[in-house]
């Protein structure tokens, strides 16, 4: 498992850029997360980049479970969500997958409740990283 970034973790795997994300969206439906947004850095930035990132995707997912959760600890907690999953591909092949620490985010609220689930949704995100990284 990849910590190379302060406020998220992940893996490099040797799939195609369309079979990662088919993998990752796989394996958080199956922890009974739901993908909310799909967004494509290039439509965000422009074509220009291409080069220098590759085909990048951010997903947005959600477990509808813990949300509630959260949105019972705090109901400003929306500004901090849904957990974002990033993929792209990498120059010497396969993709990158990052996804977005939970319990680093939650850490700012004071909320033992927004923490303990956020500690809960990590566990469930490591699992993915896991799995993939085989």
């Amino acid at each position: 498992m990849s910590t190379d970034c302060n406020y998220g973790f992940g893996c490099e795997v040797a799939t195609r850029f369309e079979e990662t994300i088919e993998q990752v969206e796989q394996r958080l439906q199956e922890k009974g997360f739901q993908i909310y947004t799909r967004l494509n850095l290039h439509e965000i930035v422009g074509r220009s980049d291409h080069d220098k990132f590759g085909r990048y995707i951010i997903i947005g997912a959600c477990n509808p479970e813990f949300a509630q959760q959260l949105f019972n600890a705090d109901p400003n907690i929306g500004l901090l969500m849904p957990c974002n999953i990033i993929i792209y591909e990498l120059h010497s092949g396969g993709c990158k997958i990052m996804i977005k620490d939970p319990a680093r985010i939650m850490d700012m609220i004071s909320s033992p409740v927004a923490i303990e689930t956020s500690i809960n949704v990590k566990c469930l995100m490591e699992e993915i990283i896991e799995e993939l990284s085989k």
